[in-house]
């Protein structure tokens, strides 16, 4: 199985992620902790498993969150990059992406 490598970022992401659910509703950070966990070990086993959303970048929905987790592989694993809410505009999500890719 492939190990799962957090970026600075992504890991900021989560920590945020968790805060705004735990004060909209006590439990529901937990709850999203639980349901990303869950992709996470299934993405540990099928690397490839969710499709390309801006090369090398695939992007995995993390069930009825709302929310997606934008990964590479490389050799040293599946590396977490952001976890990010679709409900963004899809080209600001693509101008992060290429952020984080260093390509603009």
């Amino acid at each position: 199985m492939a190990e799962i490598v957090w970026k600075r970022g992504a890991e900021d992401d989560l920590l945020r992620i968790f805060a705004e659910l735990e004060d909209f509703r006590a439990g529901s950070g937990e709850t999203f902790t639980l349901k990303l966990d869950a992709v996470l070990q299934n993405l540990r086993s099928h690397p490839g498993l969710a499709p390309v959303f801006e090369q090398p970048m695939r992007r995995l929905v993390v069930g009825n969150t709302g929310y997606g987790v934008f990964y590479t592989t490389e050799d040293r694993g599946i590396i977490i990059h952001a976890l990010i809410h679709l409900s963004q505009h899809p080209e600001g999500i693509r101008a992060k992406i290429r952020r984080l890719l260093g390509l603009g």
